[in-house]
């Protein structure tokens, strides 16, 4: 599958909210959308989904225009949208229909998706996380050859984003998901590729690693490091490295240790994604 921006522009109510977009998706896999919020990020999907009409520009699936494609696409957005006084089994029955797929389908996402336990359950009793496993597994019905997620472990502990994330992870084998986010932890622990936004325009679109290229921080946390270098500054414990690579990083460890110093951790504390939109704004 392929999707393609070609300088697509949109908004609401004659505002534009998002200016000249232009990038391409061929492959499976994960693609992290990312921005702070109010970066255009819904606004985008909703756009993806036929939701909003473009101003100029277009929205291709396949090399078909989005109004004329027939590319099956499964949406989360921020809301869930299955009846609270539904049983699991019976919300999936019900979307099974809509979709028009056969039963087979259902048991295929119960079994992905580890919702067993939970069918006879009402889905108002269930938790945050339980509802979104059910929500993801509803959107999968009919096999979608495109997932939409929009910040999917929005409001979920850590443990329980997590395992969605993981669940994703399995599930970009065979398609390709797009999926929002403004945590920068979760951006580089689910994708390898990423589209920055911000104030509605793609800063950056490429791989994950491609954000951090020149930027490299270490904090090491030892003795007579002062003895050895001023080039640092300090946070609590830690002496702070601004670096350009790995091998910096290891040349620098190697200089202190063959110096006298005493080193009793280091850690990489790069914050890449933050620094990146702070100098797009210069």
């Amino acid at each position: 599958m392929k999707i393609n921006l070609d300088h697509f522009s949109t908004g609401y109510s004659g505002k534009e909210i998002l200016h000249d977009l232009t990038f391409e998706v061929s492959s499976p896999g994960i693609y992290v959308v990312l921005g702070k919020n109010g970066a255009g990020k819904t606004t985008l999907f909703r756009s993806m989904t036929g939701l909003l009409k473009p101003y100029s520009g277009t929205i291709r699936y396949n090399d078909v225009e989005l109004e004329k494609s027939d590319v099956k696409i499964a949406y989360l957005g921020h809301r869930d949208s299955i009846p609270t006084g539904l049983s699991v089994e019976n919300a999936l029955k019900f979307f099974a229909r809509v979709e028009g797929v056969p039963d087979e389908s259902i048991n295929d996402v119960i079994e992905r998706f580890g919702l067993k336990k939970f069918l006879g359950q009402s889905y108002l009793n269930l938790s945050q996380g339980q509802r979104r496993r059910v929500s993801l597994a509803k959107s999968l019905l009919g096999e979608k050859e495109l997932m939409i997620l929009d910040e999917p472990t929005s409001g979920l502990d850590p443990k329980i984003s997590s395992e969605i994330r993981e669940l994703m992870k399995q599930e970009s084998k065979d398609r390709i998901i797009l999926y929002s986010s403004h945590n920068l932890y979760e951006a580089t622990d689910i994708g390898s590729e990423v589209i920055a936004i911000s104030e509605g325009k793609i800063l950056y679109a490429g791989e994950m690693s491609g954000l951090s290229a020149g930027h490299y921080r270490i904090g090491i946390r030892g003795a007579g490091i002062e003895d050895v270098t001023s080039n640092y500054t300090k946070d609590g414990k830690y002496y702070v490295f601004d670096l350009k690579s790995q091998d910096e990083a290891a040349d620098l460890v190697s200089r202190l240790t063959s110096s006298g110093a005493k080193l009793y951790e280091v850690r990489d504390i790069s914050n890449t994604l933050e620094r990146f939109y702070d100098e797009s704004k210069e």
